[in-house]
């Protein structure tokens, strides 16, 4: 079994994952509250720990999976759970078919596509790629007449110098707990290909017969001593040759 880290942006979610941890078979080493300025520090820290697994949201997960070797599993918001910020938004606004905005990030959010017709609002989505853009995508979203925009701490800051309503991209326990299921099968997946690999390293180092492995290029990346004597070579002499 792997060690796993969560690296999470609001303390509410922390208190979240502290509750449903118990019911996972997973070794969690840390759950931290931390932000895009010091979350590749932090995972650095926690990869030389031997975590091999981080659990993170929005942006942070963004530069784990783009900066660091360690896998990521992205808690991305259920249909469910936008639903009901949709709802509260329509409260907030409380006029017929409002438009409603959500500024973010893509790897933030499940599959969106029919909120007009399942909550009557003119539901509008302004993805961003990098940080950078989140200014201006609010001010489109200000620009085309949307009543309300849903989104994270950056986006509410921005919509304050509009003057525009607001609502915080909050999550339920649903979305952890979905982060947490797929972090178990990652890991067992991960230990399954662990011993597997461990089991045919040491059926080649004691195998009466010479084995070579090569790549998907026919480059050998390796080679047992029973070749080594046949050939009179060493395994680091011969890898990285070509087999014709």
């Amino acid at each position: 079994m792997g060690k796993i880290a969560l690296f999470l942006p609001k303390e509410e979610m922390l208190y979240q994952a502290h509750n449903l941890l118990p019911d996972y078979d997973l070794d969690v080493v840390e759950v931290k509250q931390t932000n895009p300025q010091g979350v590749l520090t932090e995972a650095k820290r926690v990869e030389e720990e031997g975590v091999t697994i981080i659990i993170s949201r929005g942006l942070q997960a963004l530069l784990l999976k783009k900066y660091t070797a360690i896998p990521v599993v992205e808690i991305t918001m259920t249909a469910q759970e936008m639903g009901l910020l949709v709802v509260k938004a329509k409260q907030i606004v409380n006029k017929p078919n409002p438009r409603i905005a959500v500024v973010g990030f893509p790897n933030m959010f499940s599959d969106m596509s029919r909120f007009n017709e399942l909550y009557d609002v003119d539901f509008r989505i302004y993805f961003v790629d990098n940080s950078d853009e989140i200014q201006g995508q609010v001010k489109r979203a200000v620009n085309d007449q949307c009543d309300l925009i849903i989104g994270g701490e950056s986006v509410l800051v921005i919509t304050e110098q509009y003057q525009i309503r607001s609502l915080y991209l909050t999550s339920t326990e649903e979305s952890m707990r979905q982060a947490l299921k797929t972090a178990e099968r990652m890991d067992y997946a991960m230990s399954v290909e662990k011993r597997s690999v461990a089991q045919m390293e040491t059926l080649i180092d004691y195998s009466d017969n010479g084995i070579i492995q090569i790549d998907g290029h026919g480059n050998i990346v390796s080679a047992n001593g029973m070749m080594e004597g046949m050939i009179q070579k060493t395994a680091e002499e011969i890898c990285g040759s070509h087999l014709c």
